[in-house]
């Protein structure tokens, strides 16, 4: 008996839409075995990223201390109270390692700037206008710079928990409190490669930090929330409500 075309036509479309379906499964399957291997090629790369630019800047640390003779200071400040407004001309520019080494790190134009808008590094970074109070932060302190920053971390370029200023996940090492000053980086510390009695290939300059308060809520924190101090490349920050001289400044954001 002769089969019509209609009948043909109706079995060829739906042999082929079977086909579609195992083949449409098939690549489900494949995506579904290959999207957690994407992910983790996707994280290596992000950590080798972060463990490079912890690589540079050690050499850049490395190599200020070379020039210079001493590793910079955890912030440049002479006065650590900042307790006063009559403090403001002591206070100087509360500048930190970070940017100390951006010349090492080939950011020697921002370094510049950032002289330029503190009035040849003699006002502190948050007063730009100077006139005495820490409200008026110079332009600097919002730029994003990479190699402060580890990929992986969810909260992006500016720590929207300080500011949103410049973010950095590494913060230096400044001992074993950042007001007890038996580190290498804390304020106003002038340490060289003799005062590292460990040898430095022995000695922790800096670590990673995070800037998201991913235990919000948990309790796990002496009973509290985790509220993650996060860092700043620029230098600690004044702080306070509203921010002034009276308040006080959190070297935790420069140092560990």
């Amino acid at each position: 008996m002769k089969m019509s075309s209609r009948s043909v036509r109706s079995r060829l479309v739906g042999f082929t839409l079977i086909e579609l379906l195992v083949v449409i499964a098939i690549i489900a399957v494949l995506i579904a075995l290959l999207l957690p291997a994407v992910q983790q090629a996707r994280e290596a790369a992000r950590r080798s990223q972060c463990k490079n630019n912890f690589k540079q800047v050690g050499l850049a640390l490395h190599n200020y201390a070379e020039i210079h003779g001493v590793f910079p200071p955890g912030c440049i400040d002479s006065d650590f109270a900042f307790n006063s407004p009559s403090a403001v001309t002591s206070n100087l520019n509360s500048l930190g390692w970070g940017t100390m080494i951006l010349p090492m790190i080939d950011q020697a134009p921002l370094y510049n700037t950032i002289g330029t808008e503190t009035a040849g590094f003699t006002r502190h970074w948050q007063d730009a206008n100077g006139d005495g109070t820490a409200t008026d932060p110079i332009g600097s302190s919002r730029t994003i710079l990479n190699a402060f920053i580890c990929p992986s971390d969810p909260s992006g370029g500016v720590n929207t928990d300080r500011g949103s200023f410049g973010k950095s996940n590494i913060l230096a090492n400044a001992g074993t409190h950042a007001t007890g000053r038996n580190g290498v980086f804390f304020e106003g510390s002038k340490k060289g490669f003799r005062d590292v009695t460990d040898g430095t290939s022995n000695t922790i300059f800096a670590s990673e930090r995070t800037t998201q308060d991913d235990r919000a809520g948990s309790g796990l924190c002496g009973g509290g929330d985790c509220t993650w101090t996060g860092g700043l490349w620029i230098g600690p920050r004044i702080h306070g409500a509203p921010a002034g001289w009276h308040s006080s400044v959190d070297i935790l954001e420069v140092t560990n």
